[in-house]
């Protein structure tokens, strides 16, 4: 009997989506406000455009999301003094308060998870994963030569 394909991608995004989703997330602690939070703990002070380029998303769409954050405290926008045409994003103590949860929370799901699987397993899910990874550039590589 000819054996099926399984469905690698689905389970794949599956668990994406599991790690992603939070039950009752408080205010602020969506995974877009975490991971912009994380960007300016790096580089606090960037520019509005530097921000929305690094995070790939549209400047309208970070607009609201900084508005929102500014507005609760969680960071402040300055005018450039070289150009005052530009903003500059200055994360706060209540923000970095946030982030220090989001990643501890972060950290603990990591934890659950490895202890969900053995060493080897551990070893054997992330070769896996670095094999299928380069499996996708390569076709997409392939895919856009021809």
């Amino acid at each position: 009997m000819e054996e099926q394909n399984k469905d690698v991608i689905g389970s794949a995004m599956k668990l994406m989506r599991t790690l992603r989703r939070k039950e009752n997330p408080a205010k602020h602690e969506s995974r877009g406000a975490g991971r912009l939070l994380r960007v300016l703990q790096e580089n606090d002070g960037m520019s509005s455009r530097e921000l929305a380029d690094r995070m790939g998303i549209r400047p309208a769409s970070l607009t609201e999301m900084l508005n929102r954050l500014e507005a609760d405290g969680i960071l402040t926008r300055q005018s450039d003094p070289a150009d005052q045409r530009r903003n500059r994003i200055f994360i706060q103590e209540k923000g970095s308060v946030l982030l220090k949860k989001m990643k501890a929370v972060r950290q603990m799901e990591r934890e659950h998870i490895n202890k969900s699987l053995t060493l080897d397993e551990q070893e054997q899910f992330v070769a896996l994963c670095e094999k299928l990874t380069k499996s996708l550039e390569d076709f997409r590589n392939q895919a856009g030569e021809q």
